[in-house]
C-alpha cells in the first residue's frame, strides 16, 4: 500500500513518480474530516466497467480517507476510484489555479510531471509554485470529473520498485517495537491461557519491592473489554524496563478461573466435528435430487478432509505505545485498522474520538485484520491506569501465540459422490463441519463448485468451541480450496482420467455467461483458459524422473456475497524420496488480472510469498489444544520452511479478463496444499486428506 496507493493518486494529478514520497495517514483527520459528498457515489456500472469499480466496504466509511483498513485482499478494490478521485481533483485545481493566475482557458494547459505548461505563451509553473492557490481554489463542480480507464494508464500497471524495501534493509523503518519516548514505562502482559477465562486473584505484594516495579493493572473481562475485542481475561506489570516487568510478572503469583474451555483438547474437538457433521446442517446449497441420483451411481466415493486450527504466527509480537492524559490519548502502533483501533480506545478511555490520535509504524506480520488480538486495546488499559506516562507494552511470542490472537478454525468435510459407469459426478454431497461464524466463510468456494454436478447439495455444520476465530491470511477459501480440489482430483483418480483434463471437462459442462452454474457459478470460460494456460506452462504430461510427480489446482476465492473474484491456477512439481522427504521444484502460476494490475511486480511478490505461506501450511504448520490452550507458542513448535525448500523455479503468468478482480493479497494460497498433496499421491499412492504433512508417512516403494 505504500507504493500502490500513491500510484493511484499520481497517475492521475500527473506528477513526477521520482519525486514521490509516501507517509502513513491521519486517523484523527479522518474523524475530523469527512470525504466530499461528490465522491461517495462509485463511478460506472460495477466490475465490470473499466471506468468503475466494485467496493463493498464503504457504506459508512465516510471519512476523508474512507477505508482505512487493511484486510480481505481489498486495498486496490475498495480505494482505487477513490484515490485516483483525490488525484484527479488535486490536478485539476492545480490547472485551473494556474489559469485564473495567468488569465487564460484550462483547456490550454498542460500538466505532466509536477509541471503546468502553457504551450502559447511558454510559460511553465511547477506543482510546488501554484499549490497554496490552487488549495483555495475550488472547482465549480467537482462531479464532472472523470478517472482514468486503464487504457490510459501510463503509471500504473508498469512495475514500480517498493518504497519501503530500502527504509526495511537498512533498518530505517520504525515498527512499533521500536518506540521510545521520554519518561516511558514498560509493561509486560499475560492473560488466561484458556480463553474465554478470567483472574481470580494476583499477590502485587510478592513482587512489590523487586527492581523497577512500578505497579500491576488487572485487565477484566467484562463487558467493556469484550466489545473491544478482549479474548480473555489477565493482567500486567508496569515497571521501568521491560525486561524487569517481564521477570516481575514472572514472579507474580495468579490464581486463574480457566473455565469450561480447559477440558477441551484437539483430539475431542475432531470427534466434536465429526459428530456435529452427521447432524442435519444448514443447506447453503440444494440442486437437483442429490439421494436420487446417488441410488442409481454405479460407484459411490466417500471421503473426509480436514485442517487444523492455525495462528497468524507473526514476526513481531504484539505492542503498542500509548499516553493517556485527561484530554488526549496519543497510540504509536502498528496495525491494520487504525479507524477502528482509534474508536476502540476512545471507548476504553472515554475520550471523544476526535482527542485519539494513532501514530501509524510499521508492522512486523498482520495476516488477519480482526485476528491480531488486542494489542493496542491491552496497551491502552493499562496506560489508563498511570495516566500522564507513555507505557510500552510488548507481549511475549508465547502470549502472541497462545492468547493473543484469533485463529482459521479447524474443520473437518465429508464428501460423498456418486459416478456413472464412465466415471463423472451425477451426484456430490458435501457437508462442512467448521466453527467459521464471519460471513460466508464457511461455504464460500464450496456453495458454488466449478465443477458442474447436476445434483450438488452442500451443508453447514456449526460445532461449538472457545477458540476464539479469525480471518486469518487465506480465510475461508484455504481449506475449502483444499477440499474440493483434493476431491476432485480423488474422483479423477477413481475414474481413471487425467486430472486436468477431467477438471477441464467438468468445468467446461457449466453453461455459457450470462447464465450461471451450480450454487452461481460463473467465469466458465476464464476458468478454462486459466486452466489450458497453467498446463502448457508446466509441461503437463511430459516425462518426469521416478518420484517426481506434478500437482493441479485451481481455485478463485469467490464468494456468495460478492460479485469479484480472482482466478489462479497453479501446478507444483514434486519430488518426494522413497524415505519420505519432499521436495518441491517448481511451480507454475497463472493469475488473473483483470482490466489492470496496479503494480505488477508487487503482485509477483505477493504470489511468490504466498507460495511459502501455503507451502509452510502444507508441510508444517498448525496449532493443537491440550487442557483447552494452545500447544505451539513459538518457534521451537512451530517449524517455518528455511530457504533452501523454496522452489527454485516460480514461474508467474497474467490472465487478461474483462472485470475488475477481488485483489491479490492471498489468492494464490488456496492452491497449493491440494496441488502438493495431489502430486503427492502420484508419486506414492497415498491419498492424504489432511495437512500439515508432517504427521504423515511419506514414504513409498
Amino acid at each position: 500500500t505504500l507504493t500502490v496507493n500513491p500510484m493511484m493518486v499520481a497517475e492521475e494529478l500527473q506528477c513526477d513518480w521520482k519525486k514521490v514520497r509516501a507517509e502513513f495517514a491521519s486517523a484523527n483527520r479522518d474523524v475530523k474530516e469527512k470525504a466530499p459528498e461528490w465522491t461517495l457515489k462509485v463511478p460506472g456500472n460495477g466490475e465490470t466497467d473499466p471506468g468503475g469499480a466494485a467496493p463493498v466496504e464503504l457504506n459508512g466509511a465516510n471519512g476523508v480517507y474512507r477505508r482505512m483498513i487493511i484486510h480481505s485482499s481489498g486495498n486496490v478494490r475498495e480505494s482505487r476510484y477513490y484515490l485516483q478521485q483525490a488525484g484527479a481533483e488535486a490536478r485539476e485545481r492545480l490547472l485551473l489555479a494556474a489559469a485564473n493566475e495567468w488569465g487564460v482557458p484550462v483547456s490550454e494547459l498542460v500538466a505532466k510531471d509536477s509541471v503546468i505548461t502553457h504551450a502559447k505563451t511558454r510559460r511553465r509553473i511547477s506543482y510546488g509554485a501554484i499549490a497554496g492557490k490552487a488549495a483555495r481554489t475550488p472547482l465549480p463542480d467537482p462531479s464532472k470529473i472523470k478517472i482514468k480507464t486503464p487504457d490510459k494508464y501510463t503509471l500504473l500497471g508498469t512495475e514500480q520498485k517498493s518504497f519501503d524495501v530500502p527504509l526495511k534493509v537498512t533498518g530505517e523503518a520504525i515498527y512499533g517495537i521500536d518506540i521510545r519516548l521520554p519518561g516511558m514505562l514498560y509493561a509486560a502482559a499475560r492473560a488466561c491461557p484458556v480463553w474465554g477465562g478470567d483472574i481470580k486473584s494476583y499477590d502485587f505484594e510478592r513482587i512489590k519491592s523487586m527492581p523497577g516495579v512500578h505497579s500491576v493493572v488487572r485487565l477484566p473481562f467484562d463487558a467493556l473489554t469484550r466489545s473491544v475485542g478482549f479474548l480473555c481475561g489477565g493482567v500486567a506489570v508496569v515497571a521501568d524496563s521491560w525486561w524487569r516487568a517481564k521477570t516481575a510478572l514472572e514472579a507474580l503469583p495468579i490464581e486463574w478461573d480457566h473455565g469450561p474451555g480447559a477440558a477441551v483438547n484437539s483430539a475431542s474437538l475432531y470427534d466434536l466435528h465429526m459428530a456435529t457433521a452427521k447432524e442435519p446442517g444448514e443447506a447453503k446449497t440444494d440442486e437437483g435430487n442429490v439421494d436420487a441420483a446417488m441410488g442409481r451411481a454405479a460407484k459411490v466415493v466417500e471421503a473426509v478432509y480436514s485442517v487444523p486450527f492455525s495462528p497468524r504466527a507473526r514476526m513481531e509480537p504484539g505492542n503498542a505505545t500509548v499516553l493517556v492524559t485527561d484530554s488526549r490519548v496519543d497510540i504509536w502502533s502498528g496495525d491494520q485498522d487504525p479507524q477502528g483501533l482509534l474508536r476502540r480506545a476512545a471507548k476504553l478511555t472515554g475520550t471523544a474520538p476526535e482527542n485519539v490520535y494513532i501514530h501509524t509504524t510499521f508492522q512486523g506480520g498482520g495476516y488477519g485484520s480482526n485476528g491480531n488480538g488486542p494489542q493496542g486495546e491491552q496497551a491502552v488499559a493499562v496506560a489508563n491506569a498511570v495516566r500522564g506516562r507513555p507505557v510500552k507494552m510488548l507481549w511475549t511470542r508465547e502470549e502472541d501465540w497462545g492468547t493473543g490472537t484469533k485463529y482459521r478454525p479447524m474443520s473437518v468435510c465429508l464428501f460423498k459422490a456418486g459416478l456413472d459407469a464412465e466415471g463423472w459426478p451425477i451426484a456430490i454431497e458435501v457437508r462442512h463441519a467448521t466453527t467459521w461464524s464471519l460471513g460466508d466463510m464457511g461455504y464460500r468456494g464450496l456453495s458454488a463448485p466449478p465443477y458442474f454436478v447436476p445434483n450438488y447439495r452442500l451443508t453447514l455444520h456449526a460445532p461449538k468451541t472457545h477458540v476464539p476465530i479469525g480471518t486469518r491470511r487465506g480465510t475461508g477459501a484455504a481449506p475449502n480450496g483444499f477440499y474440493m480440489e483434493s476431491f476432485i482430483d480423488e474422483l479423477a483418480n477413481v475414474a481413471g482420467k487425467d486430472p486436468y483434463l477431467y477438471r477441464r471437462e467438468l468445468i467446461a459442462r457449466n453453461p455459457a455467461e450470462p447464465k450461471r452454474g451450480i450454487g452461481g457459478f460463473v467465469h466458465r470460460d476464464d476458468f478454462l483458459k486459466a486452466l489450458d494456460m497453467v498446463a502448457k506452462m508446466s509441461g503437463w504430461g511430459t516425462p518426469l524422473p521416478e518420484g517426481w510427480a506434478r500437482g493441479i489446482a485451481i481455485d478463485d476465492r469467490r464468494r456468495p456475497t460478492r460479485t469479484t473474484s480472482t482466478i489462479c491456477a497453479q501446478v507444483h512439481t514434486v519430488e518426494v524420496t522413497k524415505r519420505g522427504q519432499l521436495k518441491l521444484h517448481r511451480v507454475d502460476v497463472v493469475f488473473e488480472q483483470g482490466f489492470a494490475l496496479m503494480n505488477p511486480l508487487s503482485v509477483r511478490k505477493q504470489i511468490e510469498g504466498q507460495i511459502a505461506w501455503g507451502y509452510d501450511d502444507t508441510m508444517y504448520q498448525a496449532t493443537t489444544l491440550e487442557d483447552g490452550r494452545a500447544v505451539e507458542r513459538n518457534f521451537d513448535k512451530f517449524p517455518v520452511s528455511r530457504m533452501n525448500e523454496y522452489p527454485k523455479q516460480v514461474n508467474i503468468a497474467f490472465l487478461k479478463t474483462n472485470r475488475w478482480i477481488t485483489g491479490a493479497g492471498e489468492e494464490a494460497i488456496p492452491q497449493v496444499p491440494p496441488a502438493i498433496l495431489n502430486a503427492v499421491f502420484k508419486i506414492t499412492g497415498k491419498r492424504f486428506r489432511s495437512i500439515p504433512l508432517k504427521n504423515h508417512d511419506l514414504s513409498w516403494g
